[in-house]
């Protein structure tokens, strides 16, 4: 393979890669920051020259900020690097947790040593699926509910998620989440990625979302009933709405 050739094949990579849209919407973050690693790579090899390597960062860039205005509009939807509990929508019932994919159903006696896992996640275009082991029974995830093949459903609740390789609690302080929001819009505003991209997951992971009533528009939230000025709600099960 002549030195045109592998740049060719290895251009397309990164390409592929650019154009993952699942990877982009499930971790923008991480999809970002794995293009740019891969455009390092790239220039170290001689692969590229430098203007290269500044244009294909900046199409990283671009597809980050694509992504985050996307997702602010976007229903919620199962993340891989998240822990949840399998709740029934009734409260009645904790059917198990999730766990990076991997289903443990509950059982009585906690301590339980087990020697493998009672279901796996498979992500598609539209939700995923739980695959029960050893049956091969499928349920079906579409936002953050869970429907079983009888018709039962139940609530995925998040309870943690792996953010810059540390496992994180949803921030449930309604001051901190506030502070959090405003420093996130100066970044936005400001487009200072650096920063952005460091609080937007804690945003995203947190116990609260953004008022469906007023949008946390300054001119509206004072006088909204349904955050009662706040400008955010709490995360309602299954939607991540109040």
């Amino acid at each position: 393979m002549n030195f045109d050739q592998a740049k060719a094949l290895r251009l397309q990579q990164w390409r592929s890669t650019l154009d993952d849209h699942d990877f982009r919407m499930q971790n923008p973050e991480a999809h970002r920051q794995h293009l740019h690693s891969m455009v390092s790579t790239l220039f170290a090899e001689g692969l590229i020259n430098p203007l290269e390597q500044y244009d294909m960062n900046e199409m990283a860039n671009a597809a980050y900020w694509h992504a985050v205005e996307e997702l602010q509009s976007h229903p919620v939807r199962y993340c891989g690097a998240s822990s949840y509990e399998v709740v029934a929508c009734d409260g009645s019932l904790t059917l198990g947790e999730i766990g990076r994919t991997i289903f443990k159903a509950r059982r009585d006696n906690q301590n339980e040593v087990r020697t493998t896992y009672d279901g796996k996640i498979y992500r598609d275009a539209c939700g995923a699926n739980l695959v029960f082991n050893p049956s091969g029974i499928t349920a079906r995830i579409e936002g953050l509910t869970l429907t079983l093949r009888d018709g039962r459903q139940f609530d995925l609740i998040e309870t943690g998620r792996m953010i810059r390789g540390v496992i994180c609690q949803p921030i449930e302080d309604p001051d901190m989440y506030r502070a959090l929001i405003d420093a996130a819009q100066v970044a936005l505003e400001g487009r200072d990625l650096a920063a952005y991209e460091k609080m937007r997951p804690f945003i995203d992971l947190a116990r609260f979302s953004t008022c469906p009533a007023c949008l946390d528009r300054f001119d509206q939230r004072d006088d909204c009933p349904a955050c009662l000025g706040q400008g955010f709600v709490i995360k309602r099960p299954g939607t991540g709405l109040r």
